[in-house]
């Protein structure tokens, strides 16, 4: 046996190198863009079904760009500028995961949401030909508050490709989670298998500005399974309930996963900064009641393309120092508009 400790032999520090290889490769593979595991497994499997001698492997690589981008999602990446907040997750969750995200993927309504986001995206891509809003390329016009009343936790997003935890989904690229954490870090109270233990979970969910309800969706229910890595693999709308608001211009905020029958506005009303529009569930692909929101250029979810929110008047605290040393958080600093990052603490500023 390996001698895992700092005394470890030359002969047991070889087999460590030897097996970090494999999870170098691993972790290489896991930072790719979805669409080029995707694609390049599905483009292998095209090539291979071409040859008379390895035409036999092409439902294996077919098979590895389905399995593998979902694999990836459940992989950490060791940048140190990455993902700021900390996950404990078991492997016993990350199996579970995988296993109702792949059963949602091969549903009618599952291949369809995937058809949609892969076609959505290609409409945003020939928009923008490829040249995406971001902060610089485009700075939205509405100051937008914080959906919700005391302080909540940034678990996801971030508006560098290293921080963004969806990088890869040109809707979705400045799209932030948020949830209530105690002064332990935990999202809940007990065990967390009960929706009502959650601290976010029937907390009201406010316009982040003034405009018009463009669509809405209330008849999702809440899964009743949170908090142990299982999907609701029979949803057919991944964001579950949610609002979509219009502000200024061409820019469009989405609050998802919203309780089942909370949603309180319909299409055509007008709405204030901080009216309550519905309550945080945890309808949809929702691994536990939290609250999606983002900004984006089209009321369609799946043709638009995401844009950085600008918050005003929020106050921001971290448990790290991780803001001071990161270059792009550290130059934003001293901007009257907050641009948040998953580990941070938030609240609006009364």
């Amino acid at each position: 046996m390996a001698d895992r400790t700092t005394g470890a032999t030359e002969s047991s520090d070889g087999q460590r190198s030897l097996w970090s290889l494999p999870r170098r490769a691993v972790l290489w593979m896991a930072n790719l863009n979805f669409w080029v595991v995707f694609g390049g497994f599905s483009a292998s499997g095209l090539l291979v079904m071409r040859t008379e001698t390895f035409d036999s492997l092409a439902l294996v690589f077919f098979l590895l760009a389905g399995i593998l981008p979902v694999v990836f999602q459940t992989i950490e990446s060791d940048e140190e500028d990455g993902h700021g907040y900390a996950y404990e997750t078991s492997s016993g969750e990350k199996v579970r995961y995988i296993v109702s995200a792949l059963g949602w993927s091969i549903t009618p309504w599952g291949i369809l949401t995937q058809a949609l986001q892969f076609g959505g995206q290609s409409v945003a891509m020939v928009r923008y030909r490829r040249r995406y809003p971001n902060r610089e390329r485009y700075v939205p016009e509405t100051d937008l508050a914080l959906p919700f009343d005391g302080q909540w936790t940034v678990i996801n997003g971030g508006v560098t490709e290293a921080t963004s935890h969806s990088w890869m989904l040109v809707a979705q690229r400045y799209a932030y989670d948020f949830v209530i954490t105690d002064e332990d870090g935990a999202t809940h109270s007990g065990d967390g298998i009960e929706l009502a233990e959650y601290h976010v979970f029937g907390k009201p969910i406010r316009s982040p500005a003034a405009g018009t309800v463009v669509k809405t969706k209330d008849c999702l229910r809440d899964y009743p399974r949170p908090g142990g890595g299982w999907l609701e693999w029979r949803t057919w709308d991944i964001r579950g309930n949610h609002v979509v608001i219009k502000h200024a211009g061409d820019e469009y905020s989405l609050l998802a996963h919203l309780r089942e029958g909370s949603v309180s506005v319909s299409p055509g009303d007008h709405v204030e900064r901080g009216e309550v529009i519905g309550e945080c569930g945890n309808s949809g692909h929702s691994g536990e009641p939290h609250l999606h929101f983002q900004l984006q250029d089209r009321p369609n979810f799946w043709t638009a393309a995401s844009l950085v929110p600008r918050f005003q008047e929020v106050s921001v605290l971290r448990e790290d120092d991780r803001r001071n040393t990161h270059e792009f958080y550290r130059s934003m600093r001293d901007e009257p508009s907050k641009y948040l990052w998953a580990g941070d603490h938030v609240s609006n500023r009364d």
